[in-house]
């Protein structure tokens, strides 16, 4: 009898053993399946983080021609190629803007070539300050876009307008648009048929509407755009 009971007693506690043995091994492969869990739930996060944030916009309308309506959100290449949007200058995602100056211009057109010498006194470090930006955005010629001579051309335009002005040709940005822009740039125009340059226009940074628009530049225009300026600043 005594034998028997210890024959059982034995069993048991094999059982008891291989019992506890086989729970370890599912625990431990319960761990594994957490840890490669989090691995991949960590490396989701990474590569979230990534992908760049879509810039906030107010909704667009169909047209940018005229003074209220809100400016395309257009892209733009700097001289050193990299993409921008213009709701870079948008005040909730740029708190420092207030009022924005877009010009569409050409490389070789007589007003552009005026309104460019008059950026010079017109941009001016006090309006900087207070958020002014100056976004001059080259086209090409006359005769039609030439994206494939930019950004290089920008590039030395830049540099020889800078090293001359250091101070007065440092706009917000010098850019230049890819063909693919060319539809949203007509918007921008008067006519459906294409518009004169420079074409640009004065943007509440705080709702992108636009508050002045004009195409074309003259003589003398460099005192009452100022005084226009100083205004829009202190109103906006």
């Amino acid at each position: 009898m005594k034998k028997f009971m210890i024959s059982i007693a034995a069993l048991c506690a094999m059982f008891f053993f291989v019992s506890c043995g086989g729970s370890e091994e599912k625990a431990e492969e319960k761990t594994d399946a957490d840890d490669v869990s989090d691995s991949e739930v960590e490396d989701s996060e990474v590569q979230d983080s990534d992908e760049p944030e879509e810039l906030a916009y107010p909704e667009v309308t169909p047209t940018s021609n005229e003074i209220g309506k809100i400016a395309q959100n257009i892209t733009i290449y700097d001289d050193l190629d990299a993409e921008h949007h213009l709701a870079e200058w948008y005040k909730p995602n740029n708190p420092e803007s207030k009022l924005i100056w877009l010009i569409f211009t050409t490389y070789d057109c007589p007003p552009c070539r005026q309104l460019k010498e008059d950026l010079l006194e017109i941009n001016l470090p006090e309006y900087k300050a207070q958020g002014f930006k100056i976004l001059l955005v080259f086209n090409g010629l006359l005769d039609g876009p030439q994206p494939e001579l930019e950004p290089e051309k920008l590039s030395n335009y830049k540099y020889l307008f800078l090293s001359e002005y250091p101070e007065t040709a440092d706009f917000e940005l010098y850019g230049y648009l890819k063909m693919e822009e060319q539809k949203v740039l007509h918007k921008f125009f008067s006519s459906p048929l294409g518009g004169a340059y420079p074409t640009w226009m004065f943007i509440d940074a705080s709702t992108m509407e636009i508050v002045e628009y004009g195409e074309g530049w003259g003589n003398d225009m460099v005192k009452g755009t100022c005084t226009e300026i100083e205004m829009l600043l202190e109103e906006l």
